[in-house]
C-alpha cells in the first residue's frame, strides 16, 4: 500500500507549522512514506477581505513563487525517493468565483495536486 500524506503545510502557511520542507520529507522518508503533497492556502482573491483578527488565512501573494520554486528544487533532490507534490488548498468564497478561477488559470500549471476547502 502506498504510503500518502496529502496534506501538509509550512512555514509558507501563516497559521501553519514552523518547520521546513526538508524535516517534512525526512521524517516522511523514515516512515516510508513514498508520497507527500504540501498544500498551503492559496493566496486569497485580492478584492477579499480576510476576516480572521490576524489576518493569516492564506499564504501572501507576494511568497507564492518562492513556495513554487523551493518545493521544485526538493522534488528533483527527492526524486526517486519521494514524491514531492506541489499543492494548494484553495477556498472556495462565494461570489469570488471569478477571482479563484483566474488565479488557478494562471498558477494551475505549476501545480500537482490541489484540495479545496469549503
Amino acid at each position: 500500500m502506498l504510503k500518502r500524506d496529502g496534506h501538509v503545510h509550512s512555514p509558507f502557511c501563516p497559521h501553519g507549522s514552523k518547520d521546513e520542507f526538508r524535516y517534512y520529507i525526512e521524517e516522511l522518508c523514515k516512515k516510508g512514506f513514498r508520497s507527500v503533497s504540501f498544500t498551503e492556502h492559496a493566496p486569497l482573491p485580492p478584492s477579499f477581505m480576510d476576516p480572521t483578527p490576524e489576518k493569516d488565512s492564506a499564504m501572501p501573494i507576494s511568497e507564492l513563487d518562492r513556495y513554487i520554486e523551493r518545493l521544485t528544487e526538493l522534488k528533483k533532490e527527492y526524486k526517486g525517493q519521494l514524491d514531492v507534490l506541489i499543492g494548494l488548498e484553495v477556498d472556495y468564497i462565494r461570489t469570488f468565483e471569478h477571482e479563484t478561477k483566474a488565479f488557478l488559470d494562471q498558477y494551475g500549471t505549476h501545480l500537482d495536486d490541489s484540495i479545496l476547502s469549503v
